[in-house]
């Protein structure tokens, strides 16, 4: 039988799709950390409600920013059962072709989207015992081997960046710490009806999800980490494997 109560750290809780994952652990008796830049209407009613959830504000792309606000925390959590990242930015202006690429932004997409991540990881690692489950949020358009695209460089390539910080990290995990339980996901959750996703997203509702749905999947394959291979570490949120 499942305990009553796990303990749940999501960053880019605030809004989007780790907003209903923290809903949704909520839902189920859950003691949720969210942490995301700046807070949200949805956010402020969840704590004011009485939910068994804290706001964590952090900028993720400075190492002092991100010590300085989980630190605290620190205390609160012995050990965190489930770790979802899902910050991350995405910018329209990337859809361009090379000649058009202004490559001056990749550094604050990759501080974001990849060195962000490993710093609440590194932040965390204390509290990240043996058994945790990590599930990072990245996406296929950080798969080299299905790459269809011939723009978007600079998402891309931090988001390959964000996949293979996984895979070193899971191998740290396993192979220094000897942490045999704790595993190490990249999802991709597909293109979301959200402001990340754009407008589009919303006018193809054939092909795109609504974060719940995503949300809801991604929670239920971190339930169901039992009867994932070990060696499964990419895939979408309907358990699609992706090729690194």
């Amino acid at each position: 039988m499942r305990p009553m109560e796990k303990k749940v750290f999501v960053t880019g809780g605030a809004g989007g799709l780790g907003a209903c994952i923290t809903r949704r652990h909520l839902a189920m008796g859950d003691r949720v950390w969210a942490l995301d830049i700046d807070s949200s209407p949805e956010m402020r009613e969840l704590a004011a409600s009485g939910e068994k959830v804290s706001f964590v504000q952090c900028d993720i792309t400075k190492t002092t920013n991100v010590r300085t606000a989980i630190s605290p925390l620190l205390t609160e959590i012995d050990c965190l059962d489930y770790l979802y990242s899902c910050a991350g930015i995405y910018r329209f202006a990337d859809k361009e072709p090379l000649p058009n690429t202004i490559l001056d932004d990749a550094a604050s997409m990759y501080e974001v989207n990849a060195v962000g991540y490993l710093r609440v990881v590194q932040a965390l690692l204390r509290v990240i015992q043996d058994g945790c489950v990590i599930m990072c949020v990245t996406s296929e358009a950080g798969s080299i081997s299905e790459n269809w695209r011939s723009a978007e460089y600079n998402y891309c390539m931090s988001k390959a960046a964000q996949n293979m910080a996984n895979v070193i990290l899971y191998q740290y995990f396993s192979k220094d710490l000897g942490h045999k339980n704790t595993r190490v996901l990249c999802l991709h959750p597909g293109w979301l009806r959200t402001s990340m996703g754009g407008p589009e997203a919303f006018k193809n509702p054939d092909r795109s999800v609504a974060p719940e749905e995503s949300a809801d999947a991604i929670v239920d394959i971190a339930l169901d980490i039992q009867n994932i291979p070990r060696d499964r570490m990419f895939m979408d949120y309907l358990r699609n494997d992706i090729g690194w």
